[in-house]
C-alpha cells in the first residue's frame, strides 16, 4: 500500500514569492566557486562536462519548469520529463516550454510512481527537501536510472523543518550583530507549529537526504556548500533587498565571509549540498536490509501522521523561542520586549533572562567579528 500522508502545501501557499540569498549576485558566484571550483562556472556547466552531457532526463518537483530549461538552454540535456503535484505550476511549465522538448506529468513525489522511460539523469534542484517517503523514491529512482546514468542534486540538506541547532544560529545572531542596524535581520527562529500549518513538506526529512543517497548511489562529486550564515541572514532580509546592489554588496561580502569561515571550520553545519552521484552496484541485492529500511520509514510516517506531523523533539532552541513567538531579537540585537518575556514561565525564564544578559552584556558578536577583522587587517 502507498501511503503519502496527504503532505502537501496547505491552500493558498506559493512558491517564487520570497527574496532569497540567492538572489544577490555575489552569493551566486560565491556558491559557483564551492559548487565547481570556479566564480564563473555554474552547476549546469559543471554537470554537463564532467559528467554528460545527457539524453533524457527525469526532473523531480519541477515548478515552474525553469530548471529544465535551463538544462536544454546549457546544452547538458536532449530532453525531459518534469513531475509535480502543482496544477499551476504545471501550466505554467508548459506554457514557457512551448515547442521544447519537454513533457510534464501530475504526481506525488512520495508515491516514487515515476514514467517508466529510458532516464540516464535525475535531477532534484530542491525538490527532496519535500519527500517524506524519501529511501522509497530514493531507490526507485535507482532501479529508474541507466547503469551508467547520474543522480544530480542541489538542496536543502540541514535540519529538518529549519530547525538549527544552537551553533548554526549562534553564528548566524554574531554576525547578524556585526552588520550595521539598518540591514539587520529580523532573526525570527521558525517555530513547529507553524510550519506544520504553512508547508507540512518544507525540509520535512532534510538531514536524510545524502545518508539515504549513500544507501544507493556513489557520491563521485559532493560539495558543502555552507549557509549556516548565508542563508539565514540574508533569505528574506527586505532592508537588504531593497538598496541598490551597490550598497548591498558589503554587507552581503560580510556575511558571506562569515558563512565560509563557518562552513570551512565546521562542515557539519552546512545547509546546502550539491552531488553528482551514480547508482551503485548492488544497491538492491540485500533483500532483508530493503525490506527493512522500507518498514522503518512507513513506521515513522504513522506515528508522525499519528502525532500531527510532527517527528522529533524540539531543539533547545526552539525551546526557547516558542514561549516568544519565534523573535529571537530586534533589529538592535536586543532580546525581544518585556511584554514578550512576560508570556515564559517557569524554567524557560532562566535561559531567556540568561540569553537577554549575555546580549546585554555584549558577550554575542565578538567571535566571527573578531576573525573577519584579523582577516582585513
Amino acid at each position: 500500500m502507498t501511503h503519502t500522508n496527504g503532505l502537501v502545501p496547505s491552500a493558498g501557499f506559493e512558491y517564487y514569492r520570497d527574496r532569497y540569498w540567492n538572489d544577490f549576485e555575489l552569493v551566486v558566484r560565491e556558491l559557483n566557486e564551492r559548487a565547481t571550483g570556479h566564480r564563473d562556472v555554474t552547476w549546469f556547466e559543471h554537470l554537463r562536462d564532467h559528467a554528460g552531457p545527457f539524453r533524457h532526463a527525469l526532473v523531480l518537483n519541477c515548478g515552474n519548469g525553469w530548471v529544465e530549461r535551463e538544462l536544454l538552454e546549457r546544452g547538458v540535456v536532449d530532453s525531459a520529463v518534469g513531475v509535480d503535484v502543482s496544477d499551476d505550476l504545471l501550466d505554467e511549465a508548459r506554457r514557457h516550454a512551448r515547442d521544447l522538448p519537454l513533457r510534464y506529468e501530475r504526481l506525488d513525489t512520495n508515491a516514487a510512481e515515476f514514467p517508466d522511460e529510458p532516464f540516464d539523469l535525475v535531477v532534484n534542484h530542491a525538490a527532496m527537501h519535500h519527500v517524506a517517503y524519501i529511501d522509497r523514491v530514493t531507490r526507485r529512482l535507482h532501479e529508474l536510472l541507466a547503469p551508467d546514468g547520474v543522480f544530480v542534486s542541489w538542496d536543502y540538506v540541514g535540519p529538518h523543518r529549519n530547525q538549527y541547532t544552537a551553533r548554526q544560529w549562534e553564528a548566524a545572531w554574531e554576525t547578524n550583530l556585526a552588520l550595521p542596524d539598518h540591514v539587520r535581520q529580523r532573526m525570527r527562529y521558525p517555530l513547529l507549529p507553524a510550519m506544520v500549518e504553512g508547508d507540512p513538506t518544507e525540509a520535512i526529512h532534510s538531514e536524510l537526504i545524502l545518508s539515504t543517497m549513500e544507501r544507493y548511489f556513489d557520491l563521485d562529486h559532493r560539495r558543502d556548500l555552507g549557509g549556516g550564515v548565508g542563508y539565514l541572514l540574508l533569505t528574506h532580509n527586505d532592508a537588504l533587498h531593497a538598496l541598490p546592489p551597490e550598497q548591498a554588496e558589503p554587507h552581503v561580502r560580510t556575511v558571506m565571509e562569515a558563512d565560509a569561515l563557518l562552513n570551512a571550520a565546521e562542515p557539519s553545519t552546512s545547509l546546502f549540498a550539491y552531488v553528482i552521484a551514480r547508482p551503485r552496484q548492488g544497491a538492491l541485492d540485500d533483500t532483508e536490509q530493503l525490506a527493512t529500511w522500507a518498514a522503518e520509514e512507513d513506521a515513522r510516517e504513522v506515528a508522525a501522521a499519528d502525532a500531527g506531523g510532527y517527528y522529533y523533539p524540539r531543539t533547545a532552541v526552539a525551546a526557547l523561542a516558542e514561549p516568544l513567538g519565534g523573535l529571537m531579537a530586534n533589529a538592535d540585537g536586543t532580546v525581544a520586549p518585556d511584554e514578550l518575556l512576560a508570556r515564559v514561565s517557569g524554567r524557560d525564564m532562566v535561559a531567556v533572562l540568561g540569553l537577554r544578559l549575555r546580549i546585554r552584556l555584549g558577550l554575542v558578536g565578538r567571535a566571527v567579528t573578531s576573525r573577519l577583522r584579523r582577516q582585513r587587517t
